[in-house]
């Protein structure tokens, strides 16, 4: 392993099937003010960007005031994480796949979910020893996860004393912006299937690769395993 080669990981939907817990916070949320739960389409479109995007849809969807926002994200955090986060699994077959592939990559972690959520959640499916960085967005500042990942670029150039080399890194995630930001930036970038985003999302992000399963995933990355 060289100190060039990294590989940038989203998590809900990615690592962490965290699709549960943010569900039932959102539904909790909507339940105590009499609005609907959310549909299945919602929930597919709500798990990965940042709230601040999609919160206002769903707000308006079930005719609440969509001013009111953000005062419904702070209710859904406070439930998440007293309820939920602490309890985050990993996707079945995932620990295995970053197990084998720390033998053999740097790790980092690239997240819309704010930082110190993140770093939890990392915490509770028991990875933080193999990622050199987790980055994600201040709790109330949502940014492009682009930005994101240029963060977690400069943080490994000073963990690892050399500047990764981005065609040798892979962005790797499951919705459309996990993607783009990889493009963007200049890495290579892999779609993942089992979160939250379908084929046609990720190939038409720009996805220099479309995996169906972790096992698929391991033979991208590490081809003669």
């Amino acid at each position: 392993m060289t100190s060039r080669n990294v590989l940038f990981w989203d998590l809900d939907g990615t690592i962490a099937d965290s699709g549960a817990g943010i569900t039932a916070s959102l539904n909790d949320v909507f339940a105590n003010v009499g609005a609907d739960a959310m549909t299945d389409t919602e929930i597919r479109r709500v798990i990965g960007p940042p709230l601040q995007t999609t919160m206002p849809e769903l707000l308006l969807r079930r005719n609440l005031d969509v001013a009111r926002s953000e005062e419904f994200i702070q209710e859904y955090r406070r439930l998440y994480i007293e309820h939920h986060l602490p309890h985050t699994p990993v996707i079945e077959g995932m620990r295995d796949v970053i197990e084998t592939l720390s033998l053999h990559w740097h790790l980092a972690l690239v997240t819309a979910k704010p930082q110190a959520q993140a770093e939890v959640a990392v915490r509770a499916i028991g990875m933080s020893h193999h990622m050199v960085t987790v980055v994600g967005p201040a709790a109330d500042a949502p940014v492009h996860k682009s930005v994101l990942l240029r963060r977690a670029l400069v943080d490994c150039e000073r963990e690892l004393g050399a500047a990764p080399t981005l065609e040798e890194c892979w962005m790797i995630g499951d919705r459309n912006h996990d993607i783009e930001a990889g493009v963007q930036v200049g890495t290579k970038a892999a779609g993942v299937l089992w979160g939250f985003g379908d084929h046609e999302e990720l190939t038409s992000a720009g996805a220099h690769a479309v995996v169906a399963t972790p096992a698929e995933l391991l033979s991208l990355l590490l081809p003669s395993h």
